[in-house]
């Protein structure tokens, strides 16, 4: 039985039959392959009759106006027309990232929607075209270790913030609603009085770690039983959206709602704010010589001590 490394060998010696093999069968002439690969006619058809030796099998039928797979040819192209397609499109994908930089950024829906988005076209005015920004939008930030993403902002505690992190935004959390709520039921008359309306709610995945409505009512000392179960939404932009609508309460991160806030379309519910020990902190791989990423982290962290100088 030939053992891996063999293997390894072999399909190396013959890589570059192997492409040329597919190119063949595609164009259906040597021709055309040769033209695309570069190289001259009979090259090409040097490396097709050394994959043939090397397989002891004939690939192809040489006819008068090009070639015909035969049914050991059509058998080796199912297996290695889709392996080369994967292979090829994976080696240009990373050639471009290569020749324009590529920053991959994960953030939660709620600090993509309202925070980076209106932020966005700025970026990309004063860090120049050159450099394509991709917003992984997630409920949680992605597992530790995962070199796909090359800045991470999600809400963490600010006990675990390593070397090199930056905290955005402190968690401060309050009730917020729509003037069309409050017309509609009357001004909230304590957080207490929350418990008996009607609030919407952000699902939190087990090992997300944002404020909650729970949590919100523990922290400033209310206890009780609600009367209204909670209408509850997948994400952050649903849930501003319903309250704007005047469906209720939600929970309002400051920080991410001030626009909504300043606009009127929200106003707060009680003057209760809590802070707790979490926030958005950003993230990024410092050992990594990419510019791009550290362009881009430089830029949103000179937002945010702009943003408070201001």
């Amino acid at each position: 039985m030939m053992n891996i490394s063999s293997g390894y060998w072999k399909f190396s010696q013959n890589l570059a039959g192997l492409c040329a093999f597919d190119l063949v069968a595609q164009h259906g002439n040597f021709t055309r392959a040769a033209e695309v690969l570069g190289i001259s006619q009979s090259a090409i058809s040097q490396r097709i009759r050394s994959l043939e030796l090397e397989l002891g099998v004939v690939l192809f039928r040489r006819e008068h106006r090009g070639v015909t797979l035969t049914n050991e040819g059509l058998r080796l192209l199912n297996v290695v027309h889709p392996a080369m397609t994967q292979l090829s499109n994976s080696f240009t994908s990373l050639l471009e990232r290569k020749s324009k930089p590529r920053v991959r950024l994960s953030a939660d829906f709620a600090f993509s929607t309202f925070w980076l988005l209106p932020r966005l076209p700025q970026l990309r005015s004063d860090l120049g075209e050159e450099i394509e920004i991709q917003i992984l939008a997630s409920q949680v930030p992605p597992d530790p270790g995962n070199d796909d993403c090359d800045i991470t902002i999600h809400v963490s505690p600010l006990s675990g913030m390593l070397e090199g992190d930056v905290m955005l935004l402190e968690e401060r959390v309050a009730a917020v609603c729509s003037p069309e709520f409050v017309a509609k039921n009357g001004a909230v008359s304590s957080s207490a009085a929350l418990l008996h309306t009607q609030l919407l709610s952000l699902s939190k995945p087990p090992s997300a770690e944002w404020q909650t409505w729970q949590g919100w009512f523990d922290e400033l000392g209310i206890v009780g039983e609600r009367s209204q179960n909670y209408v509850s939404f997948s994400n952050y932009d649903l849930v501003t959206q319903s309250a704007v609508a005047g469906h209720g309460v939600a929970l309002g991160w400051l920080g991410l709602v001030d626009d909504l806030l300043q606009k009127g379309l929200l106003l707060q519910a009680t003057d209760d704010v809590v802070v707790s020990a979490a926030g958005y902190v950003m993230s990024r791989d410092q050992s990594s010589p990419a510019r791009g990423p550290a362009l881009v982290f430089d830029w949103i962290a000179n937002q945010v001590t702009d943003a408070v100088r201001q």
